[in-house]
């Protein structure tokens, strides 16, 4: 063999080698970077947190990612995921993407909520959010289903689910709107406290969709195919009916 096919030999050898080490070295690096925990901005104190929480813990571990989560007041969870300082927002109701431009909303919905109004007067009735015209109602500053229900209303917001409750307790207000499943602790101990029984009224009911920062859009086909899978199986179902025997039975 001449030296010059020694020489072209050695070259396309070299050339193998140096192309399946970068290709070895990026998929490495991708490898990597899919397992770097996710983080998501998620409301403070909220059930429908705790319940999200479990679903998307689970959808990410299927697709070998860590999810954490970072609990806010709910206006600055909603900005923080907005900036993309994190990766994504833990859960809101349908179409918040279409105000929050950055974020993109994963079709599947990962739970439910029941926006409720709550009274101490039981000759209150109440069926749809224009049946509170009539009443003093106080909501909590950044939780948005209960900021659009009521945006035709004079309201008056609190920073937290206690206040609102506080300022029911004190006759500031004659109707609190909140999520059903995040009310249930709150009115138990209202109850013990004020002696007081409360009633409920189911204004609404949504659907909660899981939302990523715009930057993890390449995450959006594969976790979309989980959360119908776990939705086929039940499995976001019985993660929702087994918190409600927990908070429900707890004393």
């Amino acid at each position: 063999m001449s030296q010059r096919s020694n020489r072209f030999i050695r070259m396309l050898i070299f050339l193998c080698s140096a192309s399946l080490s970068v290709s070895l070295s990026v998929a490495l690096s991708q490898l990597v970077a899919a397992q770097e925990p996710l983080v998501f901005s998620a409301i403070e104190k909220s059930s429908y947190s705790t319940i999200s929480e479990r679903v998307m813990r689970e959808a990410y571990a299927r697709m070998g990612i860590e999810a954490r989560f970072s609990a806010l007041p709910a206006a600055r969870a909603l900005a923080v995921a907005n900036s993309g300082s994190v990766d994504g927002e833990l859960y809101r109701i349908k179409n918040v993407h279409l105000r929050y431009k950055n974020l993109l909303m994963l079709p599947v919905p990962i739970g439910i909520m029941e926006g409720v109004a709550i009274t101490t007067d039981p000759d209150i009735t109440l069926s749809a959010w224009q049946d509170l015209k009539p009443y003093r109602v106080c909501i909590r500053n950044g939780v948005k289903f209960s900021e659009i229900g009521t945006r035709d209303l004079p309201v008056d917001t609190s920073n937290s689910n206690e206040q609102l409750f506080t300022k029911l307790g004190s006759n500031r207000c004659d109707v609190i709107i909140l999520a059903r499943l995040t009310s249930i602790p709150l009115a138990k101990k209202f109850v013990k406290e004020m002696k007081t029984p409360v009633y409920y009224h189911v204004v609404e009911t949504y659907p909660l969709f899981h939302y990523l920062h715009k930057k993890n859009q390449h995450l959006v086909p594969k976790l979309t195919a989980v959360l119908k899978r776990m939705e086929r199986e039940g499995t976001i179902a019985k993660i929702r009916a087994q918190y409600i025997e927990e908070i429900s039975s707890a004393s």
